[in-house]
């Protein structure tokens, strides 16, 4: 089986990194790539927002065949402890399920421990239980982002 390298970049440096494994042919590449340019005042505000909710941006679409990749790479710059929109919204729109997941962070700050841990809590819950936003539930209950969980049902399965 093969592995898919999965990555979004906003800086030419982690771009060419990824770029670069796909020339020596170890693994496949899928760029993820927003609809609309991000600047850093965007990133720095809305982007960061949207990162820290697990809310998603639109990102162009892709066709990629994942039953042919038994590994998948995620590689994603961190924006305010979290992944970034653009994978936020990758992870909305497919299903990882039965395959191995590695994380590739980017950073130049302290909370990669923290993105590390909400990047692994957004892969496990999506696309099954929640698949508008994937935010780790606070405490050890049904998530609240899933749509189709009632307040009632919730408690009568308790």
């Amino acid at each position: 089986m093969k592995t898919l390298l999965v990555y979004y970049s906003n800086q030419k440096n982690i771009r060419s990194l990824c770029e670069a494994s796909a020339r020596e042919g170890e693994v496949d590449v899928l760029e993820l790539r927003e609809r609309y340019d991000r600047g850093v005042l965007s990133a720095a505000t809305v982007g960061s927002y949207l990162a820290s909710r697990g809310l998603g941006s639109q990102i162009d679409p892709f066709e990629i065949d994942f039953d042919a990749y038994d590994t998948v790479i995620l590689a994603t710059p961190v924006w305010h402890g979290s992944p970034v929109p653009a994978v936020n919204a990758f992870l909305h729109k497919v299903d990882l399920r039965g395959r191995a997941i590695s994380g590739l962070l980017l950073y130049d700050g302290r909370h990669a421990a923290k993105a590390m841990d909400t990047l692994r809590e957004r892969v496990r819950l999506c696309p099954a239980l929640c698949p508008r936003r994937m935010r780790p539930p606070r405490r050890r209950r049904l998530p609240r982002c899933c749509v189709y969980f009632s307040q009632r049902t919730a408690r009568e399965e308790l």
